[in-house]
């Protein structure tokens, strides 16, 4: 079996940043969100939800944050990870057409205020996400931090199993090649 050693952050090895990485995390939301938007006992909160599907796309919803965020391409794969966590604690927390947008725009938010020396206030990020104002973006920022029982740390093991994930997401890669990273987001989270 053939075994390929990655350095993810060598861009001589493999090239995965900026708009193509967040475009592929907008790739993984999609493939990660549900058809059905109909009501279950869900465990995330209303404010989460929308009254209607959104007209912007999540990948194209995704790519405008990039442009207008001025942020890490890390917050982005963290982001992603966080939502990845919520589903995790709870079978009914699924993304749906109606949760997604806000949830991905706050798990940004708290992914940007967590690796981020500089951020934006939150009246602006409300703008960006195309929220009521700073109210709701307070709400639902206490809210998602409150469903992630504010762990909001991110081992280096477990930020390279998802940017890995979404590396051969993007590539074709052949089925006997392994990589040498952690073998699942459970098993980093416990490195």
């Amino acid at each position: 079996m053939d075994s390929v050693l990655a350095c993810y952050e060598d861009q001589e090895v493999i090239r995965l940043t900026g708009s193509e990485l967040v475009s592929a995390v907008g790739e993984a939301l999609e493939r990660a969100c549900c058809a059905d938007d109909e009501d279950y006992d869900s465990m995330i909160p209303m404010s989460f939800y929308g009254t209607h599907k959104q007209t912007m796309g999540v990948k194209k919803y995704v790519l405008r944050l990039y442009e207008y965020l001025d942020c890490s391409d890390v917050a982005f794969i963290t982001a992603l990870m966080y939502l990845d966590r919520i589903q995790s604690a709870n079978k009914n927390n699924r993304l749906t057409l109606l949760n997604l947008h806000r949830l991905f725009a706050t798990a940004v938010l708290v992914a940007i205020k967590y690796h981020d020396d500089e951020h934006f206030s939150n009246e602006y990020y409300a703008q960006v996400f195309g929220m009521k104002g700073l109210e709701e973006i307070n709400e639902l920022e206490a809210l998602f931090l409150s469903m992630m029982d504010f762990r909001v740390g991110v081992s280096e093991k477990e930020y390279y199993f998802y940017k890995m994930h979404l590396i051969q997401s993007q590539m074709e890669i052949p089925a006997h090649t392994s990589f040498e990273f952690c073998s699942s987001p459970v098993a980093c989270s416990a490195a």
